[in-house]
């Protein structure tokens, strides 16, 4: 039998050093296995994309032979399902918070004005958590990520989903409409905000259960 292996997905203007993805390496690690955590900015943030996401996941996975195990945190929890789609090697996924329907969310949370200049200047400065800094993004990322809003997530797959209530970025009701339509996942509801940072535990052990690990 093949060896499984797991993946960590960080979020968007987030890194391979998050806290979440720490945190869980260090777990993986007491247990002997190890979490592979890509840095999914690829060395260009600048001109970010979901595709130049996915390109590092699939280079990544075609150097690892056997089964895969994906998790996510936010947009890597969407980059996770979305990457299950394509290739039959994804066996089980946790996805936290995952950031479903990317571009359409983004279109609507973002002020117009504030929206219209990106556009017309086609660069915004965001604040990246891992650079600790404010760096440009081009707005190609939204009109490339409408493609992915587009297309249906059909692959059924034990997933375990983790959602916080109160989470300000992702509607928790995403994750809930995702188990209407994939009877094999679960979904554990959290009373907590977007980076669920005080329930690393809750998460480790369900995460841990679910896995079998």
């Amino acid at each position: 039998m093949e060896k499984m292996h797991y993946l960590y997905l960080h979020g968007f203007l987030s890194g391979a050093n998050s806290y979440k993805g720490s945190y869980l390496r260090e777990k993986f690690a007491a247990q002997g296995l190890a979490l592979h955590t890509p840095d999914l900015n690829g060395g260009d943030f600048e001109h970010l994309t979901l595709s130049g996401q996915l390109n590092i996941i699939r280079e990544l996975a075609e150097s690892l032979p056997g089964e895969l195990a994906l998790l996510g945190s936010s947009m890597g929890g969407y980059l996770a399902a979305l990457f299950a789609e394509e290739n039959l090697r994804v066996k089980q996924m946790v996805l936290l918070a995952p950031a479903f329907q990317f571009a359409a969310r983004y279109l609507a949370r973002m002020d117009k004005t504030m929206l219209q200049k990106w556009r017309e200047e086609g660069y915004l400065k965001v604040y990246h958590h891992a650079y600790r800094e404010h760096r440009r993004l081009h707005y190609y990322i939204l009109e490339e990520a409408q493609q992915y809003d587009r297309l249906e997530l059909r692959r059924q797959l034990p997933a375990l989903l983790m959602h916080g209530v109160n989470d300000e970025a992702v509607d928790y009701r995403l994750s809930v409409e995702y188990l209407q339509t994939h009877p094999p996942a679960r979904l554990l509801l959290l009373n907590a905000d977007h980076q669920m940072i005080g329930e690393v535990e809750t998460i480790w052990e369900y995460t841990r259960h679910f896995l079998q690990i």
